[in-house]
């Protein structure tokens, strides 16, 4: 069953790679194969995090994360709206796409003195 799973999620990285490559030129320009997969496969674990498993809705954390370039770990409010147990995974994106956009709260951690790492 796993080996059925994981040859699912490869053509959908590869369905993925195609949907980045047409719609986001720009943030694939210099990438290779495998970096952009690699970000494909971090968004399905992300989203296996909130229960987000439909791949339309794991396109669209993707479309996401490029375009307001969002933290993971989520900044809380976007985290309280993702572990909301009792909303469908639809109106999870929905909702979350509505907190991205809402430009008087942060999509970023702030940084302060107790996170900074002074070494970077």
């Amino acid at each position: 069953m796993e080996a059925f799973r994981q040859i699912e999620v490869e053509k959908f990285v590869q369905k993925s790679v195609v949907f980045l490559r047409q719609n986001f030129p720009e943030w694939c320009e210099g990438k290779e194969e495998q970096e952009i997969e690699a970000f494909i496969h971090e968004i399905i674990a992300f989203g296996e995090q909130y229960e987000i498993r439909k791949q339309l809705n794991l396109q669209k954390l993707m479309h996401f994360k490029i375009t307001y370039e969002f933290d993971i770990p989520l900044v809380e409010h976007l985290e309280a709206i993702l572990n909301k147990k009792e909303w469908g995974e639809n109106y999870k994106i929905k909702c979350f796409q509505g907190g991205l956009i809402n430009s008087e709260l942060p999509v970023k951690k702030t940084k302060t003195s107790s996170n900074l790492n002074l070494w970077e």
